[in-house]
């Protein structure tokens, strides 16, 4: 990252890099027992953001039923900013899902454990200094909306509070999830392995790589750094006296990380797909060798899904998009046009 920019807190990572195998489609679930005739499909869905209508929408549209053998897969930030935060939580753990932690879960997990500091339970204490280590103590079973501080609950501004990692809105998201949700959310991998079967051919290739927001070229997985997993968007290339490397970048940037990552998969023998979200801006992004869901729900626009069918002779994949069905949030302006790129001016506007 550049390095004029301060690093946000991690709260501690239990798993760097989990393993989807294929054969979980025809596990059996535990909401029921089923015949042999289950289909066999990932739906791999796009930042949420705590716009529960907007999920339930989309899992509408494609026809989604876990019992019939579907396996539902978020990109991260399923919470925070939107909403029902906690309604897109339990529904993600009722329909058995799997998920990465995405920057914004990430942001509420570390304002959780600030909150319970603030409450008295010294117990997260080693969450807030220790980014990247497995937390020695569960998350705190006390509930934790009836003790925000103030500037939570209305009777002062968040200014005056002694909460200063976070925004006003992700302590209040914090604030109302339950202990289950939370560490739930805590127990997300950054990124997720899907290797579909060999035995034949796939429109999307074999391997699946899912992250939130991206990976460096030429970087294997066990060595990218978590924070540029959950929070880059563009690459800057460096020159050294070993040849060139790629730095990652919180800025948008005129190209997205993801292009020089088609290029770069071009060159590989063995070529990996990586399924990402984060970037908004760009909305639904559709690359040879990545494909990014962010298409901006939580601003009004639409919430999609890749969506994978594995049949007896191919693996094929669809993207399926549905309109916000939720109240959206307004993007934050960019005030120096001046610096705008391209993605920027698209995206707010030019002021005249």
């Amino acid at each position: 990252m550049t390095a004029d920019k301060p690093r946000k807190p991690i709260y501690p990572i239990q798993s760097l890099i989990s393993d989807i195998d294929t054969t979980c489609l025809r596990r059996q679930s535990t909401l029921s027992r089923t015949s042999d005739t289950a289909r066999h499909r990932f739906i791999i869905v796009g930042d949420v953001h705590g716009m529960r209508r907007s999920l339930q929408k989309l899992l509408a549209k494609v026809e989604f039923d876990n019992i019939q053998g579907d396996y539902l897969i978020f990109v991260g930030d399923m919470t925070n900013k939107g909403p029902d935060s906690a309604g897109v939580v339990d529904l993600a753990i009722q329909l058995e899902a799997s998920a990465v932690r995405g920057n914004h879960d990430n942001a509420v997990l570390d304002a959780a454990a600030e909150l319970a500091v603030a409450c008295g339970d010294h117990s997260q204490v080693a969450a807030l200094k220790t980014p990247s280590a497995l937390p020695d103590a569960p998350l705190s079973e006390e509930p934790m909306e009836s003790h925000l501080p103030k500037g939570l609950d209305g009777a002062e501004p968040v200014s005056k509070s002694p909460l200063t990692r976070h925004g006003e809105t992700t302590y209040r998201t914090a604030s109302q999830l339950s202990v289950s949700q939370r560490e739930w959310l805590a127990k997300l991998p950054l990124m997720l392995r899907l290797n579909l079967p060999l035995d034949r051919p796939s429109t999307l290739g074999h391997n699946l790589v899912i992250v939130h927001a991206g990976l460096v070229p030429g970087v294997a997985l066990e060595k990218q750094d978590p924070y540029n997993i959950i929070h880059m968007r563009s690459l800057k290339r460096m020159e050294g006296d070993e040849g060139s490397r790629f730095e990652s970048l919180e800025e948008f940037g005129e190209e997205g990380w993801a292009a020089e990552w088609d290029r770069w998969q071009e060159r590989c023998e063995t070529r990996s797909t990586v399924i990402f979200g984060h970037d908004a801006k760009r909305r639904l992004q559709l690359g040879n060798y990545s494909i990014g869901l962010d298409s901006a729900c939580l601003y009004g626009f639409q919430l999609s899904a890749l969506v994978i069918i594995i049949s007896e002779s191919e693996i094929y994949h669809e993207i399926v998009q549905v309109d916000c069905e939720d109240t959206p949030v307004p993007p934050k302006m960019k005030e120096d046009t001046d610096k705008q790129t391209a993605t920027d001016k698209q995206w707010y506007g030019t002021k005249r």
